[in-house]
């Protein structure tokens, strides 16, 4: 018994130093950056409240992996390089100040901090944000505005791609966050300042 706890325990420090002595890989973080918020110019519309649902991404982008994605489907994700934070959260966050500067006069809440009485509610879903081994960003997804009443008023959906400048994950990430705000988000705050003056 004591022959069979001494080798327990020297299996157990041989472990430890074998773990210890195994090199780990550096791994790289990157944020979505909205660099053009500055320029961004107000949309008048009534002034109301709505709530921006957080938004809802496809499961194989859930995780903190950046994934590169073939024409065949294959999914590549990367243990090297990863988002700071899962991205469900982070385009919640940067689209709700987004749309905040863009349309002032709409109070925007979250989940967490609901008023007493109905209001308007933005749904986004997000299928694609990655980019294919061909250097091409693929964005798609649909936004759904649902009235205070809980009608329809707009139901849109959005497939966005374009060609990376420049090789590598910051390029990349960069220009997947561009677009959303350019192609996805600025489009998307101008249709709901025109459908709400248009039901007036």
């Amino acid at each position: 018994m004591v022959n069979w706890r001494i080798f327990l325990s020297l299996w157990l420090v041989s472990l430890l130093l074998s773990g210890c002595a195994t090199p780990v890989d550096e791994s790289y973080e990157y944020l979505l950056m909205d660099n053009t918020a500055s320029h961004v110019e107000p949309e008048e519309t009534l002034r109301t409240s709505m709530q921006l649902m957080p938004i809802v991404v496809a499961n194989y982008l859930a995780g903190n992996e950046i994934v590169l994605v073939t024409n065949e489907g294959e999914v590549h994700r990367s243990q090297i390089n990863l988002w700071a934070e899962p991205l469900s959260p982070q385009l919640t966050r940067l689209t709700q100040q987004r749309l905040e500067k863009t349309l002032p006069n709409v109070t925007w809440f979250v989940r967490q901090r609901l008023p007493s009485y109905a209001i308007a509610q933005l749904d986004i879903e997000v299928d694609r944000f990655f980019a294919d081994l061909d250097g091409v960003v693929h964005i798609t997804g649909r936004w759904l505005l649902i009235s205070s009443e809980g009608d329809v008023m707009l139901s849109k959906a959005f497939d966005v791609r374009d060609t990376l400048k420049s090789d590598g994950y910051p390029a990349m990430t960069q220009t997947l966050a561009d677009n959303w705000f350019k192609q996805v988000v600025s489009p998307m705050a101008h249709e709901i300042a025109k459908a709400f003056i248009e039901s007036q």
